[in-house]
């Protein structure tokens, strides 16, 4: 092995600013620090650079940009850590659909990539369950039990934990059926509460926004693998209101608020080093 470290995932954020991609770049900037960094979009990939830098390690975050070939390669080739941001041993990634999240083991798919990997890092361990009752790999699974910000943005957050808050409840909007968006609505409706739906593209302006509010009102239908958007709401003094699959909800730091929260995951740039050099 040398000291490249190799960072892939389908999409960054030069393609669009969420939860993966912001957690991303924190990693890469985090390696850059410490190894000789490089990341790459999977859907750039060839065989050639896989056999150009087989000596390097690789840590793949989403990877359904890669071809079947180069998968192979790298499989065959490659030390490899993947680091997941959902459940990709399963097409439509929600595992949620089946009793006790066990996929039938005939709609399993990239098994055999997921148990050659050297390290499976999971953000928490209730994602790391799901990922051990279906791969059977809990030797190779990690609980990283936690996500990465940058120091600015965590500044902002403890900024804003001050906020005035409006007394109404926040639901965030999605286009995407999984994130529940009616179903916050329909809870808003019978409880009786005024609420708000909210967007912003501008992801420091969304904080802003969002730090107005006195409650975060979200009941997502697939297993969430942590939940940044929720761990951001209670950092900035907002009450949850959810449902058992908000993944960071089962950790032990959960009930932390605002900056004791903020400062557990400051702390996890160190417990992410130790996970991948070990």
């Amino acid at each position: 092995m040398n000291d490249r470290i190799i960072l892939i995932s389908d999409f960054f954020i030069d393609d669009f600013v969420g939860g993966a991609a912001l957690n991303d770049e924190e990693i890469y900037r985090l390696l850059s620090k410490r190894f000789d960094a490089l990341k790459i979009k999977s859907r750039y990939l060839y065989e050639g650079f896989i056999m150009e830098n087989f000596d390097s390690l690789f840590i793949i975050s989403n990877f359904f940009g890669i071809s079947p070939s180069v998968k192979d390669l790298i499989q065959k080739k490659c030390k490899y850590i993947l680091y997941c941001h959902d459940y990709k041993f399963v097409k439509h990634t929600n595992p949620a659909v089946y009793p006790d999240f066990r996929v039938p083991p005939s709609e399993l798919i990239n098994v055999d990539f997921h148990k050659a990997a050297h390290k499976i890092i999971c953000q928490t361990g209730f994602q790391k369950d799901i990922y051990d009752k279906n791969l059977n790999l809990p030797h190779k699974t990690v609980n990283f039990s936690g996500n990465l910000w940058s120091g600015d943005h965590l500044d902002l957050l403890n900024d804003l934990s001050r906020a005035d808050k409006n007394g109404k409840c926040a639901i965030i909007n999605s286009p995407y059926p999984q994130k529940g968006v009616k179903e916050a609505v329909k809870h808003c409706g019978q409880n009786r509460w005024n609420f708000d739906i909210i967007e912003d593209k501008d992801y420091e302006k969304f904080l802003r926004k969002l730090s107005q509010y006195s409650k975060l009102v979200f009941f997502p239908s697939t297993p969430e693998t942590f939940s940044r958007i929720v761990i951001e709401a209670k950092m900035m003094g907002l009450e949850i209101v959810s449902n058992d699959l908000i993944g960071a909800s089962h950790e032990s730091w959960y009930s932390k608020e605002r900056e004791e929260l903020m400062n557990i995951m400051r702390e996890k740039k160190k417990d992410l080093v130790n996970i991948l050099t070990k």
